[in-house]
């Protein structure tokens, strides 16, 4: 199952886009990741059925929303990571926790949305292209 990150314009933030895709389509998503203000939206979502993927995907960009598929999940490299938790503070699904000191990445948690990745002091955290 692919994941898409979606990104809507300022302008676009205050419509239920998503809603009226799966409406117009009849497309299922899972949201995994959603932060949606009033000034700007991002989501992580999954299609349900891969054989709406399409349609889905061409109405949401139609509509003006910025979809990328994510192509794989975080890793960590162990001989770089100082395990500071830096990455653990902006991990919106709760993936990345301190275990005695030590950074562990739940891998079915995270959506790869590289947020991590990000504010890494050391970039002992990547995602890798696929």
């Amino acid at each position: 199952m692919n994941r898409y990150e979606l990104k809507y314009r300022t302008d676009e933030a205050k419509n239920p886009i998503l809603a009226q895709a799966v409406l117009e389509t009849g497309c299922l998503v899972n949201i995994l990741l959603a932060d949606v203000e009033s000034s700007r939206g991002r989501m992580v979502i999954t299609v349900i059925d891969d054989g709406c993927e399409k349609k889905i995907i061409k109405y949401l960009k139609d509509m003006g929303v910025e979809v990328k598929k994510l192509e794989g999940r975080v890793e960590k490299d162990e001989g770089s990571c100082i395990d500071c938790g830096a990455c653990k503070g902006v991990c919106p699904t709760d993936a990345i926790e301190m275990v005695d000191d030590t950074m562990e990445l739940d891998e079915k948690k995270c959506v790869g949305c590289g947020e991590c990745v990000v504010v890494c002091p050391v970039r002992a955290l990547t995602i890798p292209i696929q």
